[in-house]
């Protein structure tokens, strides 16, 4: 409707009209009818709203769609504004004022990550990333403390440069890089994963990542509360640590429950061998058929792999559940217990199917057919019942794995 009515208007539009509608459209999203605007009247670009902000400080605070087609158009609005803004403000000066009232363009975008806002101005005018907000923090301050990867990665692109970013601090409370860190990430960052243990897990990556790129001289540095920043992370992180803990134990009990029931049930099935023994030399009647072999195999990996999984399971529980061992150590070790205990279950109707096929072979022959199909229905059901567990952990596990591998750059 919006791009029927404006050829039809156009022409009775007054300056008030031409800005309203213009931000109209990009706050509703748009972005095509928006640039259209704009490159038919330029001057939107310096164009202030009843907020007094401009087209990119919108854009700049407003979680945009970066999907298809529509990235183009957003891209091509936000490259098209910032290439006007460049030429309209020649000075420096007049650039970073314009860029810094009603609010500071550069750290609106980086709060909410807008990572594809900040790389169109920064690929095109890389002396940003020199920008300062008025604590004296930098945009990768702020990605840190915001926990926004994509942009703290710009720290692979920017060189030595990165050498002299890190050595900022926080003049409220003196607050390094590392110190931003160590504090709690936002709840919806945390949210990212699924699960207390594997959250702490991603706060301690992101400690040691940012850790990585410190001056030693910077790492035990104190604030004006005289903490470092390893104090700090403790100090912040000691309710996500105990519910980490608990939700850690919680789920390796009731796992572990499961391997013993397991372990004890095809234990006793390999003492007591389908279809009985030859009573003259003792050997398994059936010993010869296929269904015996593929039984005798299944029922030793089920007991094996539950007796395993308890193993892994009883370490948990008896961890010292420190910091760091919610690093890699426990995350492990939960993941090969589940392991095993999948395992386990499945081997464990497969030798129950071949111990009923061996035991009612001589039957109705479709008896033990049908109740072997019977027993791949508790296999179905705990991939189904288990799959969102199952899909957090693999998620969370990739998703920490690849935060801080760049597959995109900003300075081109």
């Amino acid at each position: 409707m919006a791009w029927h009515l404006y050829p039809l208007t156009v022409e009775i539009f007054d300056e008030e009209d031409w800005s309203l509608f213009f931000f109209t459209c990009i706050s509703t999203g748009i972005f095509d009818l928006a640039l259209e605007m704009l490159q038919n009247r330029r001057a939107l670009a310096l164009e202030r709203d009843e907020n007094d902000e401009t087209a990119l400080h919108v854009l700049a605070r407003k979680p945009l769609d970066f999907n298809g087609m529509k990235q183009n158009v957003t891209i091509q609005l936000v490259s098209c504004l910032w290439e006007i803004t460049l030429r309209m403000k020649d000075s420096v000066i007049e650039l970073r004022k314009f860029i810094s009232s009603p609010s500071l363009l550069l750290f609106d975008a980086t709060e909410v990550g807008n990572f594809e806002f900040l790389a169109v101005l920064l690929s095109s005018y890389p002396d940003l990333i020199w920008e300062a907000d008025e604590r004296s923090r930098s945009i990768i301050h702020i990605a840190v403390l915001h926990r926004h990867p994509s942009i703290f990665n710009l720290i692979h692109d920017i060189g030595a440069i990165k050498d002299i970013l890190v050595t900022y601090v926080d003049k409220k409370n003196e607050n390094n890089l590392l110190h931003l860190a160590a504090k709690l990430a936002p709840p919806k960052q945390l949210e990212a994963v699924s699960g207390a243990a594997f959250q702490m897990s991603l706060e301690l990556l992101w400690f040691e990542e940012v850790k990585k790129i410190m001056l030693p001289s910077d790492i035990d540095k104190k604030n004006s509360k005289g903490l470092t920043p390893r104090e700090l992370f403790t100090m912040q992180h000691a309710d996500l640590r105990r519910n980490a803990e608990s939700w850690m134990k919680g789920t390796a009990k009731s796992c572990m429950l499961i391997s013993t029931v397991i372990a004890t049930g095809v234990f006793a099935a390999a003492i007591g061998i389908p279809g009985g023994d030859n009573d003259n030399d003792g050997t398994p009647n059936y010993l010869k058929k296929s269904a015996f072999l593929i039984f005798a195999l299944s029922d030793a990996v089920a007991l094996i792999s539950s007796s395993t999984s308890i193993l892994i399971f009883l370490s948990i529980l008896i961890s010292r559940y420190a910091e760091y061992d919610f690093h890699k150590s426990l995350p492990l070790k939960l993941i090969s217990g589940l392991v095993m205990l999948f395992i386990s279950i499945t081997t464990m109707m497969i030798a129950f199917s071949c111990a009923f096929f061996i035991t009612y072979y001589h039957g109705s022959k479709w008896v033990p057919g049908f109740i072997s199909v019977l027993a791949l229905c508790p296999i179905l059901l705990l991939v189904l019942l288990q799959f969102p567990l199952w899909a957090d952990i693999i998620y969370s596990t990739h998703y920490c794995k690849s935060l801080f591998r760049p597959s995109k750059h900003m300075l081109q």
